[in-house]
């Protein structure tokens, strides 16, 4: 028997009617989780571009399959002989998938070769991310597993698109900082790290009024241009994805070496497959050090709070990695389904192509949305997936329902021409779960999600009314 309460499809009705979405594709669906019951659906079935409401998935399912307390562990190795402060041979670095390694976790590396009295190095910093398929074969052809297929080319070097790799480093961006000078004069730009793997060209000077900052990464290069103007008496940081997120750490690795008087005398280099091959490696390995990442429960809660995509990614190659043996968006989208089906999804009826949803190409409807959601609050882990989630004024939450006065944990998705509000509702100790994904619409994004709130608002009004009961439809 399906429930069903009028009034609130009248009031919901009259946001969705309005003339900036007679064009846009949208849907909703609201569910009474208590007793299982449809409080409101228009168009729930309808495949749309989730965005960032794509994260739902991929962390219920990390948190199912991998479990709360589960760790990426970055490891440490030699690989030849020490004597006389010397180390013949090569100082190894084994990425293992963690996506929170630090430029202080690195340290932790510096101060252990140290430790172990080395103050030369004959061969070469050798970088490991075999945990994760750099290459995968799709019919006949090889292609890259670094970005997923879908995200757009040209912002490729925005901290929001990093490259994923099995050894990543500080989200895989470097910082660039400007500070302003005198009008007309060149202004401070510099990197955070200093480093060498990355080329800074700046054109930027010095103007009065507001900055035009102009700031750009070529997808192919390490090469950060910098142009334009910046306001005087301003300062600005702005983050740029770099390339080859392994390579950075093998090359920031050796630099730090040698300012601690360490020579290397190698270059950096990419051993994968063969590394750990006995029969293609023949010198043994000597495990030194290793870094743990913290448990998945932080990891997921950032991930979602935060909307952190290259997270997403790698929680999505973890799960191919760890039920597949390859860590590929292949077999990690397959996870994914495995779960939707789990779930009470028709998996048929998707489109799956990263963890995050910064592709255009994933398509899913706000039924099997709260389909998950649904699961996730039957789930043993209901509490923590549901604290997982941004409460208003938190992450991406924070700027938004500045006048509701409920208790809500919601999911924020957004694309150009696409807006997403994915989440929980508590109204008078009932939980409800709603999706609502809009998508095509040409108005401001600002109106869409004057409507997702208004949507909201009014759910939580009319749910609210003493006497407000359901009747049978």
């Amino acid at each position: 028997m399906i429930l069903l309460f009028i009034i609130h499809t009248l009031s919901i009705d009259s946001f969705l009617n309005q003339p900036e979405l007679k064009t846009a594709q949208y849907g909703i669906y609201v569910l009474n989780l208590s007793n299982d019951s449809l409080v409101y659906a228009r168009n729930s079935q309808k495949l749309l571009i989730p965005a960032s409401n794509m994260k739902l998935i991929t962390t219920g399912a990390s948190m199912c399959y991998l479990g709360t307390e589960y760790r990426y562990t970055t490891r440490l190795a030699l690989r030849g002989k020490v004597k006389n402060n010397r180390l013949v041979g090569d100082i190894i670095v084994l990425g293992g998938g963690d996506p929170t390694f630090s430029f202080a976790d690195l340290e932790c590396f510096v101060a252990k070769i140290k430790s172990q009295d080395i103050r030369e190095v004959t061969g070469n910093i050798v970088v490991n991310e075999s945990y994760f398929k750099d290459m995968s074969l799709h019919g006949n052809t090889f292609t890259s597993e670094r970005l997923p297929t879908g995200w757009a080319w040209h912002y490729l070097d925005a901290r929001y698109a990093a490259e994923i790799s099995a050894l990543s480093m500080n989200k895989n961006y470097i910082n660039v900082n400007i500070k302003s000078t005198k009008p007309g004069e060149y202004a401070e730009v510099t990197l955070e790290p200093n480093t060498q793997y990355v080329t800074l060209v700046s054109q930027m000077k010095t103007k009065k009024g507001e900055d035009s900052i102009i700031i750009y990464r070529r997808p192919e290069e390490n090469i950060i241009h910098v142009d334009g103007g910046i306001g005087e008496g301003h300062e600005k940081d702005i983050p740029v994805a770099v390339k080859d997120p392994a390579l950075f750490v093998g090359s920031y690795f050796k630099e730090r070496l040698n300012a601690e008087g360490i020579s290397v005398h190698g270059g950096v280099v990419k051993e994968n497959n063969t590394l750990l091959d006995k029969a293609m490696n023949p010198h043994p390995l000597t495990f030194v050090d290793s870094v743990a990442s913290p448990s998945l429960n932080d990891i997921l809660s950032e991930t979602n709070i935060e909307s952190v995509n290259l997270y997403a990614e790698i929680l999505l190659k973890t799960l191919g990695a760890r039920f597949y043996g390859e860590g590929t968006f292949y077999h990690g989208i397959s996870m994914l389904k495995r779960f939707l089906n789990l779930c009470g999804a028709d998996t048929i009826a998707v489109s799956l192509w990263d963890g995050s949803g910064l592709s255009r190409h994933n398509l899913v409807s706000p039924y099997q949305i709260a389909l998950v959601l649904r699961y996730m609050y039957w789930s043993r882990y209901a509490q923590t997936f549901y604290e997982f989630l941004p409460q208003v004024g938190q992450g991406t939450l924070e700027n938004r329902f500045e006048d509701f006065k409920g208790e809500m944990h919601a999911k924020t998705g957004s694309l150009h021409a696409v807006s997403s509000l994915s989440g929980y509702l508590n109204i008078d100790e009932t939980i409800y779960c709603f999706s609502m994904i809009f998508n095509n619409f040409t108005c401001s994004r600002k109106k869409i999600r004057d409507i997702e709130e208004g949507i909201i608002m009014t759910l939580q009004e009319q749910l609210s009314k003493p006497g407000n009961k359901p009747l049978d439809e």
